[in-house]
């Protein structure tokens, strides 16, 4: 037996070095979504409450880290709930850097977080410029600092009320700001539009070298005083690595920014797509006032060249199915014609789209079906469970996905 395992050990070194490339990398071609070093970080949903003073005020936080010893740029994108981009700006991370963005700055106090290329690097990471696939002119000399009033009430007004600079709504109204962040790999601090072919064909890049995480806090004791947080969404670049533009064979049928890339190139930007189905716990009610809410993200129907008029149509996408499971196995559904959603929510498990509980439990759990019936694919979505009670417990988890964003035909409903 001895004689065996050092025969074995001997011999792995060797196949690995023989190893053509696709066996080697095949392992990294998968749709399947997890916490993986990524090209791009989904935060599915925030929250602000930017008319109260901290340190009383709703917030959303969230941490972007830098894996790699080479420096990257990053493009954070907020866009609206209904999937307007409404800001973006870029951050310059040295070598094993991490930065953490508070929304209630950016949103409350029009602060823009200050980064630059000529930052002192820690004694593991490479030089500011030691990046072979950034522009050599990064642009990344200072970016960041504070906006103008008026950006900063337009940024406002845009993410409570809806409301732009034309007649058209590009979100929906609510009390607090709310919406979604993606974080993106670059190859400069350029402000071309996520709107624009440019940013597709010149800027993005494939590195899988980002990890990160959010805090939601509500330190308000009469409406939450809890917080929570988990993972951002990873979603990888396959391939990865080289330069903005590089051919590459995407293994995907469709991608993650699919319905914004050119037209000729609908896979350029590589990203792995997100699924359609779930399966997400819930707890309601009970002698500790257990809730639970769903932060649900949904892709939308509008593309790059939409006219503002047209994001009205992100607020009620269909819902292909939703059953409720109670602890004794017994399931509920409702009518699919009245199941809509919008492409970010926080939607409580006891919401009129859910099929409402019946008997004595308290908990279960939902069998999601998000797909929009608007593609011939799967649209695109992610669902995280948030739970809390009392004033003293919180925790967020994300739900399971039953078949991953390749999955071509969704699973059929229980």
């Amino acid at each position: 037996m001895k004689r065996l395992l050092l025969i074995l050990l001997v011999a792995a070194p060797s196949f690995a070095a023989v190893a053509p490339a696709h066996v080697v990398t095949a392992n990294n071609a998968s749709c399947d979504i997890g916490t993986y070093a990524a090209a791009t970080l989904l935060l599915p949903y925030f929250e602000v409450d930017y008319q109260t003073t901290t340190p009383y005020a709703v917030n959303t936080v969230f941490t972007v880290i830098n894996t790699s010893r080479l420096p990257q740029i990053i493009r954070v994108t907020v866009w609206s709930d209904l999937g307007f981009p409404v800001m973006w700006f870029p951050m310059f991370l040295t070598g094993y850097d991490m930065e953490t963005v508070s929304l209630y700055e950016l949103i409350a106090r029009g602060y823009v977080p200050v980064s630059y290329s000529g930052a002192p690097t820690g004694a593991a990471s490479a030089d500011s410029d030691a990046n072979p696939n950034h522009l050599q002119d990064i642009s990344c000399a200072r970016v960041g600092g504070s906006m103008t009033p008026d950006l900063v009430h337009r940024l406002q007004r845009i993410l409570t009320t809806g409301e732009r600079d034309t007649e058209c709504r590009v979100g929906t109204k609510h009390q607090r700001a709310t919406g979604y962040v993606t974080i993106d790999v670059t190859n400069s601090c350029d402000l071309t539009s996520p709107m624009e072919p440019g940013y597709w064909n010149n800027t993005i890049l494939f590195d899988n070298v980002l990890t990160g995480d959010y805090e939601r806090i509500n330190p308000d004791s009469s409406t939450g005083n809890y917080a929570g947080g988990a993972p951002l969404v990873h979603i990888r670049a396959i391939p990865e690595g080289g330069a903005a533009s590089w051919p590459a064979n995407v293994p995907m049928p469709y991608t993650f920014y699919n319905r914004y890339t050119p037209a000729g190139a609908k896979r350029v930007d590589r990203r792995q797509p997100l699924p359609a189905a779930f399966a997400a716990r819930y707890i309601e009610g009970g002698s500790t006032g257990f809730r639970t809410n769903f932060m649900i993200w949904r892709e939308g129907l509008t593309a790059a060249t939409s006219d503002e008029c047209d994001y009205a149509r992100n607020e009620k996408l269909s819902v292909r199915g939703i059953v409720r499971f109670d602890e004794h196995e017994n399931p509920t559904s409702i009518a699919t014609t009245s199941l809509v959603l919008p492409p970010t929510s926080a939607t409580p498990s006891n919401a009129a789209i859910f099929p409402p509980m019946t008997g004595d439990d308290r908990g279960g759990w939902f069998w999601i079906a998000l797909d929009n019936g608007a593609r011939s694919r799967p649209s695109q979505n992610w669902v995280t469970v948030q739970m809390y009670a009392e004033g003293r417990y919180a925790v967020d988890f994300d739900a399971t996905w039953l078949a991953n964003g390749c999955t071509m035909t969704a699973p059929s409903a229980p």
